[in-house]
Formats: C-alpha cells, sequence, structure tokens
C-alpha cells in the first residue's frame, strides 16, 4: 500500500500548488484546502473511503501537503462503510461514521476552529456535510465541481425545533445503545402521525430500527446546550430604539447576541431575579437593564430601561405578570428582524 501510494504522489510531487495548476493539474482536495488558505499551523484531518484505492490516494496528498507545508500536522482516518459498491452499507455505516467523525473532531476543537471541506470523493456526502456546519454553526468551504468557484458556506442561524424530538429522545437513546430495536417496538412508541416526521432519523432494515446519520446528529444536538434566539416585546423594541441606542458605546442587540448565544455569559448578566421566571440582566457598567424570561429556546425581552433614569430600586419598580399582562407586551419579534 505505501509502494502504491508512493507511486501516486510522484505523478504530481513536483506539480507547485499555484497558479492553473490547482485547477487543471492537482485533486480537487488539494487545489479547497490552497484555496481555504492552509499555514504551518494548521491540523488537516482526511477522511477516507475504507478501500485500498481511496486510502492510497489520502495517503499521497498527505505526502504533498507534507511536501509544501513542511511543519503541517496531517492525519488520516478510514471511514468503514466509505465505498461505492453497496448502497445499503454506505447509507447504514458509511455516513453514519463519516458524521460521526466529524462530531467528535467539533467536540474535541470547538465549531470556531473548524473548516469543513467536502470536496472531492463522494458528492453523496455533501449534503450531510453542510447540515452538520447548519446545526453546529461550522463554516463550510469547498470547490464547486471541477470548476474554480470556491464557495464559502458561513455558520447558519438555523433553529432547531427540539420539542419535536425530545418527547422521544430516550428511545433514539436506546437505539444508539442498542444499535437497533424491533420494528414493532418503534410502532408502540411512535404514532403513525409522528413516524412521517421522524422517518429521516431512522433506517428499517430487517424487521429493526438503527438510527440514520441525521438520528446520530440530531440526538448530539439534543444533548449539547441550546442556544437561545432573541425576541423582542413592542414594549422593549420602543425602549431600544428610544432610548437605550442613544447612550454612547451602548449596543442592547449585541449585548443580547452574546447573553442568548452562552449559558455561561447569561448566568454572569443576571442581576436580580424577581421571580415568575423573570431577571433582570446588567450588561456591566453601562446604566442598561433587560428584563428577560426563557420559553424553551426562546429568550423573551419585556423591557429595556435605563437605571440612572429609573432608580436604583428599577427592579421594584418596573413590574410585569407574564400570566395577565401577555397581551399588551406582544407581539413578540424576533430580533434579527428588529435590529
Amino acid at each position: 500500500m505505501k509502494d502504491a501510494a508512493e507511486t501516486i504522489f510522484s505523478t504530481f510531487r513536483d506539480i507547485r500548488p499555484e497558479g492553473e495548476s490547482l485547477k487543471n493539474d492537482l485533486s480537487a482536495e488539494i487545489h479547497s484546502l490552497v484555496r481555504i488558505g492552509i499555514t504551518d499551523r494548521d491540523r488537516i484531518l482526511l477522511l477516507a473511503s475504507s478501500t485500498e484505492d481511496g486510502y492510497c490516494c489520502a495517503i499521497a496528498v498527505k505526502k504533498y501537503l507534507h511536501h509544501y507545508w513542511t511543519n503541517l500536522k496531517v492525519e488520516i482516518k478510514q471511514v468503514q462503510g466509505l465505498q461505492v459498491t453497496d448502497a445499503e452499507l454506505f447509507r447504514t455505516r458509511g455516513v453514519i461514521e463519516f458524521v460521526g467523525h466529524i462530531l467528535k473532531e467539533i467536540d474535541e476543537y470547538g465549531a470556531s476552529n473548524i473548516i469543513l471541506n467536502p470536496t472531492g470523493g463522494y458528492k453523496a456526502l455533501v449534503p450531510y456535510t453542510v447540515l452538520v456546519g447548519m446545526l453546529k454553526g461550522v463554516k463550510c468551504d469547498y470547490i464547486f465541481e471541477q470548476s474554480t468557484k470556491f464557495l464559502e458556506l458561513p455558520p447558519l442561524p438555523v433553529e432547531f425545533s427540539r420539542s419535536q424530538f425530545e418527547a422521544h429522545k430516550s428511545l433514539f437513546e436506546k437505539i444508539e445503545r442498542e444499535t437497533a430495536i424491533p420494528q414493532a417496538e418503534w410502532e408502540r412508541n411512535i404514532s403513525y402521525d409522528e413516524r412521517e416526521k421522524l422517518k429521516s432519523l431512522v433506517e428499517h432494515i430487517d424487521g429493526q430500527v438503527t438510527l440514520s446519520a441525521i438520528g446520530i446528529l440530531f440526538l448530539d444536538e439534543l444533548r449539547s446546550p441550546s442556544v437561545l434566539v432573541p425576541f423582542l416585546s413592542q414594549k422593549a423594541i420602543k425602549d431600544c430604539f428610544e432610548n437605550i441606542k442613544q447612550l454612547d458605546d451602548c449596543d442592547p442587540f449585541r449585548f443580547l447576541s452574546r447573553v442568548a448565544a452562552s449559558k455561561d455569559t447569561f448566568e454572569q448578566k443576571e442581576h436580580i431575579n424577581v421571580g415568575n421566571g423573570l431577571r433582570w440582566l446588567k450588561p456591566g457598567r453601562t446604566t442598561d437593564r433587560y428584563l428577560v424570561s426563557v420559553e424553551g429556546w426562546r429568550l423573551l425581552v419585556w423591557r429595556a430601561i435605563r437605571e440612572d433614569q429609573e432608580g436604583a430600586n428599577y427592579a421594584s419598580k418596573i413590574t410585569v405578570n407574564p400570566e395577565t399582562e401577555r397581551r399588551s407586551y406582544s407581539p413578540f419579534m424576533r430580533m434579527d428582524f428588529v435590529d
């Protein structure tokens, strides 16, 4: 195998990674990595097919990268089931292991430190890779077909409707733990109407139900701390535009985005808990304060006030009863449609 990889490498070893050679003489993998802008400080993980040909090509690409980027860290992992002769094996094992490898890397290095590059190899893997990027907030870059068109897909703010799947989380975890459950058990636990909604999350094989690649991805997302999405009441929108944004160096929308994106930041900025699920958030040494509550994945912002105007006892002065006063604050507008 090493001799075969060396032979492949020798055919393009002396072609420099620049100019027209990127498109005409080098592989799509190398082309896209150069366009991404790799340096000796980066780490490259090549996910290779389970075939000897695929593994040899991965070794040749690794040797080429080391030839021109001496200190670049390059690793190869073979993905079992990733091949083209058995479609069912590809779907039920190859794709699942492929997604699993990506999730492991994201968990270990963090979404902001990773770029997904689904270039070359199996086109069927591209939508799975893009979906992982969308759900996990990971940038996805790749070369389109054999052209020089370089596509950059930034992390997209996809909302994951957890409530639809959390009701069956324990069943999904059992399938993961036991690899599969009988079809009859699946049908006992999932109503006929729900099966249509959940069909992309499972595979039905020989009377057994197992998780699909998308099912594994969604189960991983269920276990992850959810990012909140800010929604502002009509009063809070007026507060922000007519009052808070008039302050120097004060951006209420940036602050709300920060606390919504991080549980730790949210807890650090909590200033006063007034009960009924309501709490006042304090950004820091500024005078702006925000009355918020959390409903599922939504961060509801009821009011935005200035302590220098309302006084130090603002929490007892400005009160809201979510149960009886909600109508006067509705509708709550999603913040990206407000800012």
